[in-house]
C-alpha cells in the first residue's frame, strides 16, 4: 500500500459527490443520522459535519479554508445545518469559533501529514438541545478489516445524506487512516463510524481520496486519537 500514496492524495474540496453508496431516506435520517449535517459556506460550497456535543461540530480542517486564497473562512460565513434533508434542516446554527488541529497546514496541499491532522472543531453560537438530535461520541479506531460506515453529503445527493455501510478499514500509513470507501466532493468532513459498540461512534473524518490497485479508497484522520472536548473551555486538541 505504499506506491499509491506516493502518487497522490487528492484532497476533497467543498461540494459534492459519493458514488456507489446507499441513499438515506427521510425515515433513515430521522432514526439514526440527524446529528450529521451540512456545513455551508456563504457564497457557495459545503462540507459534511457532525454534532459531537450540544455546542460542538466536527469536520475536516480544510473545510474552513478558502480553496483559492488559502485564508481562513470567516466564522460569520459558516452555518451548520443538522439533518439537512430536501431543503430543510432539523436545526440551523451559525458558528462562533473554529479550532483547527495544531499540526494542520492548509499550504501542504498533498501528503499524509496533512490528512492525519485534517480535523477542526467548530463551536456553535447556541447549543443544539433537541431530543431527536443526539450528538455522536468519538471512539478509538478498531482493527484493520473492521467494517465501518460513512455518512456524507455529495454533489449527486446534496439535499440528503448517503450512507455506505459496506466498506472496511484497510490500514494505517503515517498516522493517516485508509478506508475502502468511495468518496468525492462534498464528503470532506464526513464521519466514519464504527458499528460494533451497540451504537455508531465516530472514529475518523474523511479528508482525501485516492486509488489502490484500481480501486477507490478514502483517507482520514483518526478522530479518537486527536481530540478531546472540554465543555467549560470550548474545543481543545491533543497531539497524538
Amino acid at each position: 500500500m505504499q506506491h499509491f500514496l506516493k502518487r497522490a492524495c487528492l484532497v476533497i474540496g467543498f461540494l459534492p459527490g459519493v458514488m456507489g453508496l446507499t441513499a438515506a431516506s427521510a425515515t433513515d435520517m430521522d432514526r439514526q443520522w440527524p446529528a450529521v449535517g451540512r456545513l455551508n459556506v456563504t457564497g457557495g460550497g459545503f462540507c459534511t459535519a457532525t454534532l459531537i456535543g450540544e455546542l460542538h461540530v466536527l469536520t475536516a480542517a480544510h473545510c474552513v479554508f478558502d480553496a483559492q486564497s488559502g485564508a481562513r473562512v470567516d466564522v460569520d460565513d459558516l452555518e451548520f445545518r443538522a439533518g439537512w434533508q430536501d431543503g430543510q434542516a432539523e436545526s440551523y446554527r451559525k458558528i462562533a469559533a473554529v479550532r483547527v488541529h495544531p499540526d494542520f497546514s492548509f499550504a501542504e496541499q498533498e501528503g499524509l501529514k496533512r490528512v492525519a491532522s485534517d480535523l477542526a472543531i467548530l463551536r456553535l453560537r447556541t447549543p443544539i438541545a433537541h431530543p431527536d438530535i443526539i450528538p455522536f461520541s468519538v471512539a478509538q479506531m478498531p482493527m484493520r478489516g473492521a467494517r465501518v460506515a460513512v455518512v456524507s453529503y455529495a454533489h449527486d445527493r446534496s439535499e440528503g445524506p448517503k450512507v455506505h455501510q459496506g466498506c472496511t478499514i484497510l490500514g494505517r500509513k503515517e498516522k493517516a487512516q485508509v478506508f475502502g470507501c468511495e468518496v468525492d466532493y462534498g464528503s470532506s468532513g464526513a464521519p466514519v463510524f464504527r458499528l460494533d459498540l451497540g451504537m455508531p461512534m465516530i472514529i475518523s473524518v474523511i479528508s482525501a481520496k485516492s486509488t489502490h490497485a484500481g480501486e477507490p479508497i478514502s483517507l482520514g484522520a483518526a478522530a479518537g486519537e486527536k481530540l478531546v472536548i472540554l465543555p467549560s473551555r470550548g474545543a481543545n486538541f491533543l497531539r497524538p
